[in-house]
């Protein structure tokens, strides 16, 4: 008996710690269904060596009274020791992989927490539209009342109505405030349940032109189901449609716009400009607007409902793209390129700044005249009209260290090359810098690997200024090459002498 009560003890022990151990790995790596079988195997056989050992234990009590090997002080201590080590140990490892990102265990508990499965009743889009989506979500999670979307709200169906797929991030302030967010996705080939993760990040904050209420609008006071209809019967097989919304919306073009009148906005008046015709002459048309078209058809062009629609003209578009690039600026250690035209701006403080603007363009070279604001980009007036000294190009930079003195650099489109111009009357004339390469003696390390000669170093980079106001200029081989030649001015770029450091 005494051999039954030794080795069911150090069985017990054995089988406690690999309990432990599995349940640790089961919470850091995951694999319910591989370590829960493990878990009740080991379960089962850790009860019944405790069963016997105590069974044992009464029986060795009663033979010996004095204790003998179950008084084992020595043994108790040890067998202690390792309970101790190994819960700590092990529980520890499991306490890490709840903490979130750490373990499998944290995922299983953001899941437990945030995740949600809503029954579609309502699985008829025709029948109960979107406001059908919303009352089961409403029923299982109690909604907020004013609801906006992160991104998009999608749902797919077929030619009955029957919604096949919804794909939506929406998001709310709950009664005391929070911010509430659901990411909404839901498969009828896979469940007739909505799974909706709670609690997400959004980046949203709560503009009007992300608002969810015009796409209901929209929706009511469209011909939409018409339009599928008229689709449907224009198909021999079965096809799946789409309805998307990602609120207020613009438009350079007026296809497939459809105006729809009503109040999307919510303010109790309905305005909005349907002349379409406007868009001819440049411009947007900016509204809240719903997409309907068919995935599978790529040739049908899509109907956008738009409602409460206004109209920007091209002059307005191109001062407002004018006001960020000059944010834009303002905020950048250096200079800013729109990408739009091409326009360099460089801005140097809150009231002085200049910009290259491309004025035409041909065979990949650009045209440039120089423009200079004294108002913090207010208004602009061109100062040089050939900044460049008659030679054609790419801008590659433009900077001025001060009111006087700036650069700006000329590149070719391959970016081989480079030539490098400097102005001392903020931008009125500008000189193209010629550098001593006579001068130079030595070669970077590299030259003598890639077999490059003092004729290869042919692209000016940009000038910096050190803390001492001397200038530094790096030659290179080509743009995105490092090891360069350097050459420095101590008079403001007016002569330039090989660094010697």
């Amino acid at each position: 008996m005494k051999c039954i009560y030794r080795i069911c003890g150090m069985i017990s022990l054995a089988l406690y710690i690999f309990i432990l151990y599995q349940l640790w790995h089961m919470c850091q790596y995951g694999g319910i269904q591989s370590h829960g079988t493990k878990l009740v195997v080991l379960a089962a056989g850790f009860a019944l060596t405790f069963v016997l050992r105590f069974a044992s234990k009464i029986y060795l009590k009663k033979k010996c009274p004095d204790g003998g090997v179950i008084n084992n002080k020595i043994y108790a201590g040890i067998v202690v020791s390792v309970v101790v080590i190994v819960t700590l140990l092990f529980g520890g490892g499991i306490v890490y992989s709840a903490i979130p990102y750490n373990g499998a265990l944290s995922w299983k508990i953001q899941e437990w927490m945030n995740k949600k499965e809503i029954k579609l009743e309502h699985n008829n889009i025709f029948d109960d539209g979107i406001e059908g989506i919303l009352k089961d979500l409403d029923d299982g999670l109690g909604l907020p009342d004013k609801l906006y979307i992160a991104n998009k709200f999608k749902v797919t169906f077929d030619e009955d109505g029957e919604i096949e797929i919804i794909e939506a991030f929406i998001y709310g302030k709950d009664t005391d405030g929070n911010k509430k967010t659901y990411l909404i996705d839901y498969d009828e080939n896979k469940s007739d349940y909505m799974t909706v993760w709670m609690n997400g990040n959004v980046n949203g904050e709560y503009e009007e032109d992300m608002k969810l209420s015009p796409m209901l609008c929209i929706m009511d006071n469209s011909d939409w189901i018409t339009r599928v209809d008229e689709w449907s019967e224009g198909f021999d097989k079965a096809l799946t449609y789409e309805v998307l919304y990602m609120g207020r919306r613009s438009f350079n073009s007026d296809e497939g716009l459809e105006y729809v009148p009503g109040d999307a906005d919510g303010d109790g008046v309905e305005s909005g400009d349907a002349n379409f015709n406007m868009l001819s002459a440049g411009g947007e048309m900016v509204g809240y607007e719903v997409s309907l078209y068919m995935p599978e058809i790529e040739n049908t062009t899509p109907v956008r409902y738009i409602m409460e629609p206004a109209y920007v003209s091209q002059s307005e578009l191109d001062a407002l793209n004018e006001a960020e690039q000059v944010n834009e600026a303002k905020s950048a250690e250096g200079w800013t390129v729109d990408k739009s035209d091409g326009t360099m701006y460089f801005m140097l403080d809150e009231g002085n700044g200049w910009r290259m603007v491309v004025t035409d363009a041909a065979c990949g070279s650009r045209f440039y005249v120089l423009e200079n604001t004294t108002d913090n980009g207010s208004t602009w007036n061109c100062i040089n009209d050939n900044p460049f000294c008659d030679q054609i190009g790419v801008a590659e930079g433009l900077e001025f260290f001060d009111e006087n003195l700036g650069f700006a650099g000329l590149t070719g489109a391959s970016e081989a090359y480079s030539r490098m111009y400097v102005t001392t009357d903020g931008g009125e004339s500008f000189a193209e810098i010629i550098l001593p390469f006579d001068e130079v003696t030595q070669l970077p390390e590299t030259a003598d690997e890639y077999g490059f000669t003092i004729e290869d170093y042919d692209y000016i980079n940009m000038p910096e200024m050190d803390e001492d106001g001397v200038l530094k200029i790096k030659v290179t081989t080509e743009a995105s090459e490092v090891d360069a030649i350097i050459f420095e001015s101590r008079d403001n770029g007016i002569t330039w002498e090989v660094s010697q450091s």
